[in-house]
């Protein structure tokens, strides 16, 4: 931790995992604002990797006690919340007596300090919905702070404007091993979007009532003159959100919301939403296909309309954006089509299925899923994977890492999966299989979709450029 800051001074920062993707996009705002970056992570993989070696950020390529003193002796070690209170860089900056802090508590104090933040919140559609928000208020020069790259290759965050709103995407995970508190408890909101709530994250919500919780208590800092733009379609944020101090705006497909998604049609590659406001009825013409999309930018424009943009405006700074790369990204489409997406909760490997069944009824669904992060890698939401999966053509599951943590009871069975979904599915021990057998894949009439929020062995970045 910091005493008194003085943010006059040039602080140098080490950042010890510094290619996630909160963590990258911290670092490449702290280098935007003049201040010494370094980093080092086990792996690197793009598109963060990309954005910090252009910077000319200095990155280690490998976790090392030396790493923290080479180059510079930082003023602030920023330690990543994957890291534990044991690992050797944590180690070697506590030896060195270097103040540490996490990203979000370095947001917090060198970034958002004077600034109106729009904190977009929930389960799902964070990454989406403040991709979509910041390039709406573009005209405004916003800040932002959003966990990814964007689809046109803009990096997830821009100092902005400081008289300017700041749009950040407020992830309910924890902070660091020294704050086991939800991240978005540091973001100083004003306004919040909340998207979508159910539970996630069972590593650190062993209930459903420990993750509202945070919730309640990021509603709690919003000031009376704040405002919350939710998913009225949601019963339980209606709930969450009765008797607040602060204004609150519903959207959704259900007709009793204030903002109110109308008829979607389609155009060929695109689609115009309908969304009807009170006694404004516009049109909005995107890319973007799917409900949980639609809803997504749904959510953004009703936002954007209370900071005090008017409709014409938005859509001239919106133009042909797409969001964020990985969020049902096609990545290649010969022989066949690719996406890849983050998808790793149920109910988002479900509704990114459907959402490629109905856009190729003709075509069939390869959905391969990687068990990568701590919720998935447990066995808690398997019944309802299986489900989700099932309604694929051709299902494959990558090899889970190994995870000493969890009790072998509680581990997710691929296998187990691969069997309960059918001969339509195949569970592999092997990642270089599963390589292999997708990169030998060639049939025109597939549609492959990669539901993974890592590097999936490589795969990924084989399959985009093969």
């Amino acid at each position: 931790m910091t005493s008194k800051l003085d943010h006059q001074h040039n602080y140098k920062f080490h950042f010890s995992g510094i290619c996630g993707a909160g963590m990258g996009n911290v670092a490449i705002l702290l280098h935007q604002a003049g201040y010494s970056i370094k980093g080092s992570d086990g792996s690197y993989f793009p598109p963060m990797s990309d954005q910090l070696k252009l910077l000319g950020v200095k990155l280690f390529d490998s976790y090392n006690h030396n790493n923290i003193t080479s180059d510079f002796t930082p003023d602030i070690q920023v330690i990543s919340n994957v890291l534990s209170k044991n690992h050797e860089e944590v180690l070697a900056g506590k030896e060195h007596e270097i103040s540490y802090m996490s990203f979000p508590e370095v947001l917090e104090k060198f970034i958002l300090a004077e600034r109106d933040n729009i904190v977009v919140a929930g389960t799902h559609g964070k990454t989406t919905t403040s991709s979509l928000l910041s390039r709406m208020l573009s005209s405004l020069n916003p800040g932002f702070f959003i966990g990814g790259v964007m689809k046109d290759n803009q990096p997830g965050c821009e100092l902005g404007d400081p008289k300017a709103p700041f749009v950040i995407e407020g992830d309910e995970y924890d902070t660091a091993y020294f704050d086991k508190h939800s991240k978005f408890l540091h973001y100083k909101p004003k306004y919040v979007i909340l998207t979508y709530l159910e539970w996630d994250h069972v590593d650190i919500f062993p209930t459903f009532e420990k993750m509202i919780s945070e919730f309640r208590s990021l509603l709690e800092i919003i000031p009376e003159d704040g405002c919350v733009v939710y998913c009225g379609d949601q019963p339980i944020l209606k709930d969450l959100l009765e008797n607040q101090p602060f204004k609150t705006i519903s959207y959704g497909f259900n007709p009793q919301n204030d903002v109110i998604i109308g008829e979607i049609t389609k155009n060929g590659s695109k689609r115009n939403i309908e969304i009807n406001s009170g006694d404004e009825q516009v049109g909005i013409e995107t890319t973007l296909f799917g409900n949980i999309y639609v809803s997504n930018l749904t959510a953004a424009w009703t936002m954007a309309r209370h900071i005090g943009l008017n409709h014409e405006e938005i859509i001239e700074n919106f133009g042909s954006f797409e969001g964020a790369k990985r969020r049902l990204e096609l990545i290649n489409s010969k022989p066949f089509l690719i996406y890849s997406d983050f998808a790793h909760h149920p109910t988002a490997i479900e509704a990114t299925i459907r959402i490629l069944l109905e856009e190729y009824p003709n075509k069939k669904i390869w959905a391969i899923f990687d068990p990568r992060n701590a919720t998935s890698r447990r066995n808690v939401f398997a019944e309802n994977i299986i489900k989700a999966l099932n309604l694929a053509h051709k299902v494959s599951i990558g090899p889970v890492i190994e995870d000493n943590r969890i009790p072998e009871s509680e581990r997710f069975n691929t296998q187990e999966v691969a069997s309960q979904i059918g001969p339509k599915a195949k569970a592999y021990t092997d990642s270089f299989q599963l390589e292999n057998e997708c990169l030998e894949h060639n049939d025109p009439d597939t549609v492959m979709v990669i539901m993974s929020c890592g590097a999936f062995h490589g795969i990924l970045t084989k399959l985009q450029n093969r």
